[in-house]
């Protein structure tokens, strides 16, 4: 499986030597079937093009994305992102019902994350980030008003930078527009594709009723 580092919460650190939330339900999830899994960590758009053409089976999680139909194999939900905006101080945003809502404001985003793609199918002019650490420094260094971007992801970076308190002390705000879904995707080019698809659903089910899911999750509060 080939994951990105979206550390701790979604897909994976060796910190203290856990690997992340979804990979050790991915993990808990094979072992229902007896499956052992290898992970490889790259960044997100190498991740995703070693699955597209099938030197990996799969990605450790990704969003769900029309365009992503004819590539991957979507399993069962494997949780959900908090997506939004994080706001500069000073920086005025009224409504937020809408991507569109942000026309007016300097923007940013991951370059290749689901969310960056979204900014660009509403128009909204992005400033391009190569991670989450260069995506928080050009809020922090006053380069762009907004970040669009996953919460928990964000505020992991901050914490490592020394500022775990920074997203409720006024120097930033966070303001959520939905929770956005995540699975395990496979590659359409893995000849047992739903075979595995279905193992590792059956086990997913497993976990949860089991409550293996409920706790990995805990564990990283």
């Amino acid at each position: 499986m080939a994951c990105s580092p979206f550390a701790p919460y979604k897909i994976g650190t060796a910190e203290q030597g856990r690997e992340g939330i979804d990979v050790e339900v991915m993990r808990a999830a094979f072992a229902q079937s007896g499956h052992e899994v290898i992970t490889t960590f790259y960044p997100w758009k190498r991740s995703v093009k070693l699955v597209e053409t099938g030197q990996a089976d799969g990605l450790c999680g990704c969003s769900y994305l029309p365009e992503r139909e004819g590539t991957f194999r979507f399993s069962d939900l494997l949780g959900n992102h908090s997506q939004g905006v994080f706001l500069a101080k000073g920086a005025e945003l009224g409504a937020f019902d809408s991507l569109k809502d942000l026309r007016g404001l300097t923007v940013a985003a991951v370059r290749g994350y689901a969310p960056h793609q979204e900014l660009l199918d509403h128009g909204i002019k992005v400033q391009e980030a190569t991670d989450d650490k260069q995506l928080l420094s050009m809020l922090q260094n006053g380069r762009v008003q907004a970040i669009y971007s996953y919460r928990d992801i964000v505020l992991y970076t901050m914490s490592h930078q020394g500022s775990p308190d920074n997203a409720q002390s006024g120097n930033v705000q966070y303001r959520e527009l939905n929770s956005q879904p995540y699975y395990l995707c496979f590659s359409e080019k893995l000849e047992d594709v739903d075979e595995l698809l279905e193992d590792f659903n059956h086990g997913l089910r497993v976990i949860r009723y089991n409550g293996t899911y409920q706790k990995i999750w805990k564990s990283y509060q």
